[in-house]
């Protein structure tokens, strides 16, 4: 299933304080210049100003938020398209609510109430909740995925001093389908038809098949990195790069295969394996 598949995940505070300030600037710049929602009627000395807080309010949400998925990815070690649709609405809803609370005491200047919230979420909130999404959606995905070639080595090297001697099993879609080694062992796995061959080092140079999908083995083995469609291989692994970003590769002297690298994961190899 697609939604099980990985989505690009950075922690760099950097990177999402980033993203959250460009949402709330893009925020600002809409309510300043397009005044949607009939607020050009509120009549202000400093509503620039005060319209700018709605801004502020969702670069506060954000990075709070990123905070939290923060926490649910260092313990699940992976974070998926469902983890992504699960952050992007509740950290829609929850800017929406922070948003509200600033609309009824700045603007509107009265008690807070459970059935105004529940209407501005309907009238308001609801319909715009694509418009809402979206562009946090392009922006996590861009950004991540640039950063995470960057931010990847590092990751790596850290957990790697945690867990030296782990053992991993991947499991196939068939009852005994399972392969139990440490992850060191490890080097890459390829894909064939609806099969996935695994290679991994025990004295020599071994494989085992099973019947699953590479989108299955990265859930499992999430240190496993995608270089081409048809292979992930171990970021923990040294491989050597052959070639460059118009056509490059990656090979071991402790076998003959050359797996090939896609131009999307040239960046994220070169970072990995230079």
């Amino acid at each position: 299933m697609i939604l099980n598949n990985p989505f690009p995940f950075s922690t760099s505070y950097k990177t999402h304080i980033l993203i959250g300030a460009i949402l709330g600037t893009l925020l600002g710049f809409i309510l300043i210049v397009l005044e949607p929602f009939n607020i050009n009627n509120f009549n202000h000395i400093y509503k620039e100003v005060l319209f700018m807080g709605f801004g502020f309010i969702k670069f506060t949400n954000y990075v709070l938020a990123h905070f939290v998925e923060n926490y649910f990815y260092n313990n699940k070690n992976t974070w998926t398209w469902w983890n992504e649709i699960i952050f992007l609405i509740l950290s829609s809803v929850s800017a929406a609510v922070f948003g509200y609370f600033y609309l009824d005491i700045v603007f509107e200047r009265q008690p807070l109430s459970l059935l105004r919230l529940l209407l501005f979420f309907i009238y308001i909130v609801l319909p715009i909740l694509p418009l809402i999404i979206f562009p946090k959606l392009v922006l996590r995905y861009v950004f991540t995925k640039n950063s995470r070639g960057n931010s990847l080595s590092q990751e790596i090297v850290s957990k790697n001093e945690r867990m030296p001697l782990e053992k991993i099993t991947l499991h196939g879609n068939n009852a005994k389908d399972e392969l139990t080694i440490y992850r060191k062992q490890l080097l890459y796995v390829k894909s064939i038809d609806n099969y996935v061959m695994i290679f991994y080092k025990d004295e020599q140079i071994k494989s085992v098949m099973l019947r699953s999908k590479l989108s299955d083995i990265v859930v499992q083995a999430p240190f496993l990195i995608q270089a081409h469609r048809s292979y992930l291989v171990n970021s923990e692994y040294s491989f050597k790069i052959v070639g460059n970003s118009q056509k490059a590769s990656l090979t071991s002297n402790d076998f003959e295969e050359v797996i090939p690298i896609a131009r999307s994961y040239y960046k994220t190899m070169r970072s990995l394996f230079n």
